[in-house]
């Protein structure tokens, strides 16, 4: 999956969490639900980009072994 799938697969759920952060009272279940989706899906970018980096890594070094 490319960063770009990856983004535009999440769009929805992010726009949600905004408006759910952004319109609900500070504190609100719903903000504390946002702020937990947001936590989740940050961590799946970092879990995302550590293994693109592992397979780039990888590339590189059957191209330098060429």
């Amino acid at each position: 999956m490319t960063i770009d799938s990856r983004c535009k697969e999440q769009q929805n759920v992010a726009d949600k969490i905004f408006m759910d952060f952004k319109y609900t009272a500070p504190g609100s279940a719903d903000q504390v639900r946002a702020l937990k989706t947001l936590s989740f899906l940050i961590s799946m970018w970092g879990d995302f980009l550590s293994h693109e980096e592992r397979r780039m890594n990888s590339a590189l070094l059957l191209k330098a072994r060429s």
